[in-house]
């Protein structure tokens, strides 16, 4: 009932009506031109795809941090626009891997080609017992120590996609198996990330394989299956990474000291290591398209000749890709409290409209749209813009966990991830280019999201999690917890 009356509200002051020559004036600097001079840079081939870490990330970082520069934007990071996070990069070599499944007489043997392996150090497995466990999702529960000790795990689990399916796939691991093998995709290489202060200690190796075969061999194992493997030991070479972070501060005594988070991810997935032909993943829709639409939103409000009440703070985060790294690093080193940080408007996909699911001309969509009153604000702007808001059956809630928002969400920050469209024919390939955006629909996009942010930003209302909503209970704990402590 408490959050119906906070949506009446909300919906009261986001009621739709003509924008005020104020509004007119912040949404005129966001321009089809603006957006598209940002994502051509950010997805040339000069950049390489923006892996983390690499040559290209960086000179995406700067070139974000030159523009906040240019908008007079103040600074918030330790090192001026930077926020600096010291990492190790973990390099696992293939070379002397040798995985060997035996079961009935038969054996399936792991290539070096589709295989990925996370390793604390090189490791020994001989005649191992093969035990299968199957993971359906977070909730499943774990085998006990003594079925999977000192043996060879078999893992049948998704492609971890949240922050609590990987703790749960990592949490085999602290049952103290030989060694964990598991089908999935590996298309990432063999690098990994971890921060420089984790202590990892002696960890058991997993090993994933796309390998085709592994499916149909593991499905039909016997009780006397075993396992041989010899693992090398991985390379570790530390990496400063950056997420970058200007803000403009509130005008208004009482609520300058709160602040709204507009963020995107400006790493991208690289070269891919295997393929025939362009092999240069340039991610211009994932997510150069994300990155345009913060630094088109951190140009209009630095303009605007009114300011916001609440502080706002655009940011753009390294290692997504990798598995939301550089928005848990905020999440767990904020810069500014997360108890005052009322929302979070997370953008990915801004650009293309050919979705593979059909045509998104006109419409824009978030995940976790009905978790917070943000869908509904999504609505009301877009009533003055001439976008439809809208929410998708399955891959609203879906992508929750697949992007940042997931980050701010676990600490009960109310947080979306804006999107256009949701899979498209180029996603996660060489052929995301920045010509295959519609820019001309992206301007109206864009403008819709700054007037959702200016509204919010402006408003005594602060957003709120829908507690009506089952799927949000733990993020309304999360944010109950927080507010309790501050």
């Amino acid at each position: 009932m408490r959050y119906l009356l906070v949506l009446a509200l909300t919906a009261s002051l986001f009621a739709a009506q003509p924008l005020s020559p104020a509004e007119e004036a912040l949404l005129a600097p966001i321009t089809a031109n603006v957006l598209k001079g940002h994502i051509s840079f950010l997805a040339s081939d000069a950049l390489e795809g923006r892996d983390t870490p690499s040559k290209g990330l960086d000179v995406a970082a700067e070139y974000i941090a030159s523009q906040f520069r240019r908008y007079g934007l103040e600074p918030a990071g330790d090192e001026g626009y930077f926020q600096t996070a010291a990492y190790v990069n973990v390099t696992q070599p293939a070379e002397g891997l040798e995985v060997t499944l035996t079961s009935g007489g038969k054996t399936w043997k792991s290539d070096k080609e589709h295989v990925m392996i996370s390793s604390s150090g090189a490791t020994q497995v001989q005649g191992a017992t093969v035990v299968k466990v199957t993971i359906t999702d977070e909730n499943t529960p774990l085998p006990e120590r003594s079925a999977v000790e000192g043996k060879a795990v078999i893992l049948i689990a998704p492609q971890p996609r949240s922050r609590a399916m990987v703790r749960k796939r990592e949490s085999i691991l602290e049952l103290g198996p030989a060694i964990v093998v598991t089908g999935g995709f590996t298309g990432f290489g063999r690098t990994r990330l971890r921060e420089a202060s984790e202590t990892t200690g002696q960890r058991p190796p997993m090993i994933t394989t796309s390998d085709p075969d592994f499916n149909t061999f593991v499905a039909s194992i016997d009780a006397g299956a075993t396992l041989d493997a010899a693992v090398p030991a991985p390379v570790l070479q530390p990496v400063k990474l950056k997420n970058i972070i200007a803000t403009l501060p509130g005008s208004d005594p009482a609520l300058k000291d709160t602040y709204i988070l507009l963020t995107a991810h400006y790493d991208h997935i690289g070269i891919s290591p295997r393929g025939e032909g362009d092999r240069l993943n340039n991610g211009a829709n994932d997510d150069a398209s994300g990155v345009a639409t913060v630094l088109a939103l951190a140009e209009s409000f630095a303009r605007s000749a009114a300011r916001p009440k609440r502080t706002l703070v655009f940011m753009t985060y390294f290692g997504e890709e990798k598995g939301l790294f550089g928005s848990r690093y905020y999440g767990s080193h904020p810069v500014f409290p997360l108890a005052k940080t009322i929302a979070n408007l997370n953008f990915e996909h801004m650009g293309r409209t050919d979705d593979t699911e059909g045509d998104r001309t006109g419409k824009i969509t978030a995940s976790g749209f009905d978790y917070t009153s943000l869908g509904e604000a999504l609505k009301e702007a877009g009533k003055a813009t001439g976008i439809e808001a809208w929410k998708h059956d399955t891959n609203s809630d879906e992508f929750f966990g697949r992007s940042d928002n997931q980050s701010l969400a676990d600490s009960g920050v109310p947080a979306i991830t804006v999107a256009v469209s949701w899979i498209f024919p180029d996603y996660h390939r060489p052929g995301d280019h920045w010509e295959k955006i519609n820019y001309p629909n992206m301007e109206k996009e864009v403008r819709t999201c700054a007037l959702v942010a200016e509204r919010i930003a402006n408003s005594s209302e602060p957003v709120k999690w829908n507690e009506s909503n089952s799927k949000t209970a733990k993020y309304v704990e999360a944010s109950k917890k927080l507010h309790a402590t501050n």
